[in-house]
């Protein structure tokens, strides 16, 4: 019996030549879409920088990931004005818009495939925070997200030296807060805060990896997806003295984006 579990411990061992610590940094570039349906869209170029920094031991590992981005791109928005006359004016507003966001991440997997030397297929869960800061014209918007993660993560090794990589993801989103800093720009009486922790993510990606005898490096496409419910309306008086009410609307984010970088 103990020999046997001798061999079944020797066995699991030789397979997972690269147990240790798990080390990446890369940067990417891509599309970010975010839009309010009926009310406004954006169209932005997206740049990040990702890195990730683990451990693996046979089956099981340990991960902090966190992507940084950048965009910047057009608003396109609808606009409604009552000025004191009477006179009202509405149409289409176009400017520049730019955001900054952080998203991090801290999972634990195990391997589901640990008796293959070939394949990986990590199941992967833990918490996950994204942070957004967003400024059109000078009104300033953040939004936090603390959610779960719950991912497929796998390998597919087509030589020593090359292997296909993939992963599917759900985020699960409990706790939203947002931010609309409109007071100081005299469009309502004050700033807007809500809770908005209704809505989800997912996250797809697809590529590779390769080894040579001086680099290590790694590809991948990745499609990032959110969606948001509309937060809970709050009394609000305008620049013209009017009652009214002030939300956060239900909201869609989507971003395609490559990403290339190099294994440590």
């Amino acid at each position: 019996m103990k020999k046997t579990l001798f061999l079944c411990a020797l066995f699991l061992g030789s397979l997972h030549a690269e147990d240790g610590i798990i080390a990446n940094f890369g940067v990417g570039a891509g599309f970010n879409q975010y839009s309010e349906p009926s009310l406004m869209h954006t169209n932005e170029l997206l740049l990040n920088v990702n890195a990730n920094l683990g451990y693996r031991y046979q089956f099981a590992k340990l991960e902090a990931v966190g992507d940084g981005f950048t965009t910047v791109g057009q608003y396109r928005g609808h606009y409604q004005v009552d000025p004191l006359d009477g006179t009202g004016r509405e149409g289409t507003a176009k400017m520049v818009t730019m955001s900054q966001i952080f998203d991090g991440q801290l999972k634990a997997g195990v391997d589901l495939l640990a008796f293959s030397s070939s394949y990986d297929l990590f199941l992967q869960s833990g918490i996950g925070y994204r942070y957004l800061y967003h400024n059109t014209a000078g009104m300033k918007r953040a939004q936090i997200y603390v959610y779960v993660p719950i991912e497929l993560e796998g390998e597919v090794a087509a030589s020593p030296s090359f292997a296909w990589t993939y992963s599917l993801g759900y985020k699960h989103l409990i706790e939203g807060r947002h931010a609309s800093l409109i007071g100081v720009l005299g469009y309502d009486s004050e700033d807007y805060y809500a809770k908005q922790d209704k809505g989800f993510g997912a996250k797809l990606s697809f590529g590779w990896k390769e080894t040579s005898s001086d680099s290590k490096t790694f590809t991948r496409f990745v499609v990032d997806y959110w969606k948001i419910n509309q937060a809970d309306r709050k009394a609000s008086v305008n620049y013209l003295g009017m009652s009214g009410f002030t939300y956060e609307p239900k909201n869609f984010t989507i971003s395609v984006f490559v990403q290339h970088g190099w294994r440590f």
